[in-house]
C-alpha cells in the first residue's frame, strides 16, 4: 500500500504542468500569467497630490498640492518652503516658517529619519509651529519616520509643543496638540 501511495504521488507531481528545464528559458509574453510584460500605463500629468502642512487658526493643517511627477522628500521641503498657493492664503492660510530658513541638505538616513541641514545665516525657526509643519509634511505616510535637524556639524536642540527642547529625533506625536487631525472616521452602526 505504502509504494501504491508513493507511485502515485510521483505520477500526480509529475503531471502537474510545470516543466522541468535543463537551462532557464524566455517565456512567451502571450503566455505571461497576471499581464507581467505590460507596461503600466504613465499617470496623466497633474493628478499626483502631494501632503503639505501648513498652519490655519493657530494649528497645523493639511494642504494638498498637485504635482506633475513623482516627488522627493527634499521636493516635498522646497514645496513646503515656497508657502501656501494664493488661494490657500485667501481661506486663511500661512506657514510659520520663516522665507529665510536656510536648508543646506536633507538626507533620509538607514533607521528612515529625515535629516535636515540647516544653514547658519538664516534666523531659525523658534516656533515649534514652523518645527511642527517640517515633522508633519516629512513624516507623511510614504516618506520618513521621524525628523532631525541639524545646524553647523550638530544635532539642533528643536522644541517640541510642551516647549522642551530635544536633539532627538522628532515625529508627528511630539506636536500632537498642534496638528488639526481629521476626524475619525465614523464607525459602522451594530447590526
Amino acid at each position: 500500500m505504502r509504494r501504491l501511495a508513493t507511485v502515485l504521488l510521483l505520477a500526480l507531481l509529475a503531471a502537474c504542468g510545470v516543466p522541468q528545464d535543463d537551462a532557464p528559458r524566455a517565456l512567451d509574453p502571450r503566455e505571461a500569467p497576471f499581464r507581467v510584460f505590460e507596461e503600466a500605463a504613465p499617470a496623466p500629468a497633474g493628478d499626483g497630490r502631494v501632503a503639505l502642512y501648513f498652519v490655519r487658526n493657530d494649528l497645523v493643517v493639511l494642504q494638498t498640492r498637485a504635482v506633475e511627477r513623482s516627488t522627493s522628500i527634499r521636493e516635498l521641503l522646497d514645496l513646503l518652503l515656497e508657502g501656501p498657493t494664493p488661494e490657500q492664503v485667501a481661506e486663511g492660510t500661512r506657514s510659520a516658517i520663516p522665507t529665510t530658513f536656510d536648508v543646506e541638505d536633507l538626507e533620509v538616513d538607514a533607521s528612515d529619519v529625515a535629516v535636515v541641514t540647516l544653514g547658519g545665516s538664516a534666523p531659525l525657526i523658534t516656533d515649534p509651529v514652523g518645527f511642527a509643519q517640517v515633522v508633519a509634511t516629512l513624516t507623511a505616510p510614504g516618506r520618513a519616520r521621524a525628523v532631525r535637524f541639524r545646524l553647523d556639524g550638530e544635532d539642533l536642540p528643536v522644541p517640541r509643543s510642551d516647549g522642551l527642547l530635544t536633539t532627538e529625533p522628532l515625529d508627528r506625536s511630539d506636536y500632537r496638540d498642534l496638528l488639526a487631525l481629521p476626524p475619525p472616521a465614523a464607525s459602522p452602526a451594530p447590526s
